[in-house]
């Protein structure tokens, strides 16, 4: 049901963002920075589209929020990200996992954009990150359970 609504959110917002280039002067309609990621090595090895990264993003983004896992700026929280990928697991090795999961993955993307916290997420930039994040995350939660796996032949 989220994910439906969700999926309803981001059409209306794509419909609205490409009347808003279709009539904007010059096609430009915001300014999008680019944040460089200093060399770190913090990327993904899905590879997407842009645009399509964009709007997987955009969705996670609408379901972290309806699961009140951002925080009042729009950023992804430990707490909120932990509860979401937990839910209904009882499993303790799976939560640990979990928790320094996404304490790594939300760590990684800080530094990629060079989030400040106190600020404000940009639409596009809350997109992207809730991609990266989601990305890394289930990395790691493939990683654990890949692990468990093959303990147990």
């Amino acid at each position: 049901m989220v994910i439906h609504q969700c999926q309803e959110e981001i059409k209306s917002s794509l419909i609205e963002d490409a009347l808003k280039i279709f009539t904007a002067e010059h096609g430009q309609w915001h300014d999008r920075r680019r944040r460089d990621a200093d060399g770190l090595d913090f990327s993904h090895p899905t590879i997407v589209s842009h645009e399509d990264k964009w709007i997987a993003g955009c969705l996670m983004q609408c379901v972290y929020r309806k699961n009140n896992a951002i925080d009042k700026n729009g950023w992804p929280t430990l707490d909120g990200l932990v509860s979401l990928y937990t839910d209904g697991v009882n499993e303790q090795g799976y939560f640990m996992a979990t928790l320094r999961g996404v304490d790594r993955c939300l760590k990684g993307t800080s530094k990629k954009y060079q989030i400040k916290r106190n600020d404000a997420a940009e639409n596009f930039e809350q997109c992207e990150v809730a991609f990266d994040v989601f990305d890394c995350i289930s990395d790691m939660i493939t990683d654990y359970c890949s692990g468990q796996s093959d303990d147990e032949h």
